[in-house]
């Protein structure tokens, strides 16, 4: 069987630099073969850093640069996954999702609502609201140049 050849593959991670060399750490699946098996590549980020930032810790870039096409800065835009260091996992909304899904009535209301009904990424990050994103952030002190957990951009 031959190889799969992805025209894109899109990679969600902690960081990236301008140049695109991404960071990731946790579980990573196979998200770093993905990207060199693909034609084009988008890395999309919780936080752009600076070069310094990358070439400080070089042991957790996954994705050099020169692989990637654009790089997205995306905070939250992982949700209602996780991001190691960065958010938990949202088990709530994955528990209120279980019994939409089993019912088209209610799965159309809920794509009007939070899909259809909202004009973007950011707008979908504010009707979560800020005390449901608090309650996701880990405590502890931040990895070094990692987001700012204090606030959202």
């Amino acid at each position: 069987m031959p190889p799969l050849k992805p025209d894109v593959t899109i990679v969600h991670a902690q960081r990236a630099d301008a140049s695109g060399d991404t960071q990731a750490w946790g579980l990573l699946g196979c998200q770093k073969e993905a990207a060199f098996a693909a034609e084009r590549v988008i890395v999309v980020v919780e936080e752009l850093v600076d070069e310094a930032v990358i070439r400080a810790d070089p042991n957790r870039t996954i994705i050099p640069g020169l692989i990637v096409d654009a790089v997205v800065v995306e905070p939250w835009g992982a949700h209602p996954s996780y991001v190691q260091g960065t958010y938990d996992r949202d088990n709530r909304f994955y528990l209120d999702w279980d019994p939409i899904s089993r019912d088209r009535a209610a799965t159309e209301a809920w794509l009007k609502d939070w899909v259809f009904g909202v004009g973007g990424r950011a707008e979908y990050v504010e009707k979560l609201g800020a005390d449901r994103l608090a309650a996701l952030r880990p405590s502890g002190p931040a990895p070094s140049g990692s987001v700012n957990y204090g606030e959202y951009r």
